[in-house]
């Protein structure tokens, strides 16, 4: 869907020459980064990275990241120390990703947003931004999702930065689809369409009674505190009985099964090390395999 007209928007679109692809990975990570801003500090507007692989005009945006942006003197900067230090570290779990852009949510190109665009160019000269509607009304049918690039336009015989809508394409491969229809599915405790859905929902309503029923106690203790109720010691004997039922957190047990979840975690991380060298591994025989092909090919021929 396209956005909103704005004055910093060509009104021809981009060059066209891009062939954009757009993992569904990338949408929610976007659409969780704003719920989960706006919950926590009400936010408007949320910031972020867009990582992927391009080749020659070829673009497949396959993940995100969130990025810092901080107000100094009226403007939006992003933290660039926190951007260059997140690549490295994407860097060393995916070799081949590059910056490809940057994103934001919001339903119109704003005056700040050129000046965001620029920062990111130093990552890559050519940087894409996509733009989340995250209130594009209900007659919409289609992803609320525009992209664009900057191109030089001369207006008024001036040159002048403005974006240009670029058209793209939703990619997804067989482990994206079925994570998808995995969120997709995931409506309530009684759609029976995951048995993880039904363990979930079923561990936060008995947390969720818990805390009422914790509540319940601690207002009726301060009460009893504050002598708005009277002292009924059968009832604090009970609470004092359910309190000693409690495991302390400084036991064996605990200890036992603390060292048991950092032997897993170990584990994992260790597990993806070996994949990331087998992955190398499977390359550099695929690369031997092609160049030993071409060897055998030419003696053949010079053979016979």
């Amino acid at each position: 869907m396209a956005a909103k007209p704005a004055s910093h928007v060509s009104d021809e679109g981009g060059s066209g020459a891009l062939e954009v692809k757009l993992h569904p990975l990338v949408i929610i990570n976007i659409s969780d980064h704003f719920t989960r801003a706006r919950v926590r500090t009400n936010a408007t507007r949320v910031f972020g990275a867009l990582v992927g692989v391009q080749e020659g005009r070829k673009v497949e945006i396959f993940n995100s990241y969130e990025l810092v942006a901080t107000e100094v003197e009226k403007d939006l900067v992003f933290d660039l120390e926190f951007l260059d230090r997140k690549q490295k570290q994407f860097k060393q779990v995916f070799p081949t990703y590059d910056i490809l852009g940057w994103y934001s949510t919001g339903s119109r190109v704003q005056d700040v947003d050129l000046h965001l665009h620029k920062q990111i160019e130093p990552f890559n000269e050519a940087p894409l931004y996509l733009m989340l509607d995250t209130n594009p009304g209900q007659e919409v049918r289609e992803v609320p999702i525009t992209i664009y690039e900057s191109e030089v336009k001369i207006i008024n015989e001036k040159p002048q930065v403005l974006f240009g809508h670029i058209n793209y394409k939703i990619e997804t491969g067989d482990a994206e689809r079925l994570a998808v229809d995995h969120v997709a599915r995931t409506g309530g405790p009684t759609d029976g369409s995951s048995q993880l859905t039904a363990h979930l929902f079923s561990m936060h309503n008995a947390i969720k009674m818990l805390k009422q029923r914790v509540s319940i106690i601690k207002e009726f203790l301060d009460a009893t505190m504050t002598k708005k109720l009277k002292v009924d010691h059968s009832i604090i004997r009970r609470v004092a009985s359910l309190c000693n039922m409690l495991p302390a957190i400084d036991s064996a047990t605990f200890r036992q099964e603390f060292i048991n979840e950092y032997n897993d975690a170990l584990l994992v991380a260790y597990l993806a090390t070996i994949m990331k060298a087998s992955n190398n591994i499977n390359e550099l025989i695929d690369k031997f395999n092609v160049a030993y092909d071409r060897h055998s090919g030419r003696s053949r021929r010079g053979f016979f």
